[in-house]
């Protein structure tokens, strides 16, 4: 593939990859698609049966839904079905309302919603039933958020677009470039190509403001910034990364109806590729154009690295692949080579790898937050050259072979861990 090719697929790949959200993807992922089945039944609807992945699943049961203080694939599923705009996509659940909730719960209280989970399934995959006396619509969303790939009705295919194949061509040019290859090209890309990554800082911006505001979540970031007036903590980087991180995630996960821009499918983790990396920029005085192009590079890193590892696993991303890639970008962005970029991609990696997700919840701002106060303390570190050797543990001859090495530790040896975390959180 000629240079010209691959500049032009990491931007459709980013364009694609960072689009805007109202709240968790994983039940919002759900509401689009009950939402989007609705379009197809003529008449009222007797019966709403959900089957998702172990990983929607684990996502989707303790979540705030935004607008609300409540929580459940069934009510995201009802409020979707009753009252969503499947063209609002992510952002389905922005018109959520007291009248739009009773009626929701009027539809769980009669006994006409199910939700289960699959065995097994794809990562990101849900399977919408609608029907009554006379109509019955069966959807397939696969592979993204807001990916439809089939819909039956009463029998007869009448949508269909399978992203399979897509997918796979897509994830094996990625894997062909190394971070040397992806940093030249976020360094060289014309910035009027990737203005657009501009929005996202905005928007995840506003969302940390947000939580520190408006007391959604357990309001962690909000006490951590009390604390640092108070003096009890210190006002550096990485604890300015930390307080903006866990406040924008106490609204996500507390039912904000704010919007953030998501990275590679999720939402906390594009608030861990942005924020870390905006407040590295403000405190060292980055040229704007030089914090998107660093932005641009995260977006990048954070999906290089969930091919290898999955969109949901049991590991949680918001460590293992945003704060990768908000540590390279940081490093970037204040003169760092590419061996201490990759390095401070290897820190991380060191460092937070294992840290397990047990689901979306208020909490996560927590793991989220630790993150991002890492991602800037490994970038700092790589810039003094304190680096982890290679070969050692899950460390491989260079960082590629390490991320296929954490790839391979998310697919094969945790799968279990997987299972056993669904059924305890059940």
């Amino acid at each position: 593939m000629s240079y010209d090719n691959k500049v032009e697929y990491l931007l459709n790949m980013v364009k694609d990859e960072t689009v805007p959200a109202i709240g968790c993807t994983e039940p919002v992922a759900v509401a689009f698609a009950a939402a989007y089945a609705k379009k197809y039944l003529n008449d009222e609807i007797d019966r709403m049966d959900i089957l998702v992945s172990k990983n929607i699943y684990k996502n989707g049961k303790s979540v705030i839904i935004p607008n609300t203080i409540e929580w459940g694939l069934d009510l995201a599923a009802a409020l979707g079905v009753i009252g969503g705009n499947p063209d609002d996509e992510l952002m389905i659940l922005r018109n959520v309302d007291l009248e739009l909730i009773d009626k929701a719960h009027n539809m769980i209280d009669e006994g006409r919603i199910t939700v289960n989970y699959l065995e097994n399934s794809p990562d990101v995959y849900v399977e919408i039933i609608l029907s009554n006396n006379k109509e019955k619509v069966e959807l397939i969303l696969n592979g993204k958020h807001n990916h439809i790939e089939k819909v039956v009705y009463n029998g007869e295919i009448v949508y269909e677009n399978p992203l399979n194949e897509e997918i796979a061509s897509s994830n094996s040019i990625l894997k062909e470039l190394s971070f040397k290859e992806i940093r030249r090209i976020a360094e060289e890309i014309n910035i009027e190509d990737i203005r657009f990554i501009e929005d996202g800082i905005i928007m995840n911006k506003n969302a940390a403001e947000d939580g520190l505001a408006g007391g959604k979540g357990l309001k962690i970031g909000s006490a951590l910034y009390k604390l640092q007036k108070e003096g009890k903590i210190n006002a550096d980087s990485s604890m300015r990364a930390r307080i903006l991180t866990a406040a924008s995630a106490d609204a996500r996960m507390g039912g904000s109806d704010c919007p953030i821009m998501t990275s590679a499918g999720s939402g906390n983790q594009g608030l861990g590729v942005v924020l870390p990396i905006m407040v590295v920029a403000e405190d060292n005085e980055i040229h704007r154009d030089k914090l998107i192009r660093g932005v641009f590079f995260a977006h990048i890193i954070n999906k290089y690295v969930k091919m290898y590892t999955g969109k949901l696993s049991a590991m949680c991303g918001c460590a293992i692949a945003a704060g990768i890639g908000s540590s390279s970008a940081i490093t970037w962005i204040l003169g760092g080579n590419d061996e201490q970029i990759a390095g401070a991609a290897t820190n991380m990696l060191s460092n937070l790898t294992g840290m397990i997700c047990d689901g979306a919840k208020e909490n996560c701002a927590l793991k989220l937050s630790s993150s991002a106060g890492e991602a800037v303390l490994s970038a700092f570190l790589a810039l003094e050259n304190v680096i982890v050797k290679p070969n050692i543990g899950i460390v491989g001859n260079n960082i590629e072979e390490t991320i296929k090495n954490v790839g391979t530790l998310c697919k094969e040896g945790l799968i279990q861990a997987n299972d056993v975390i669904v059924g305890i959180i059940q």
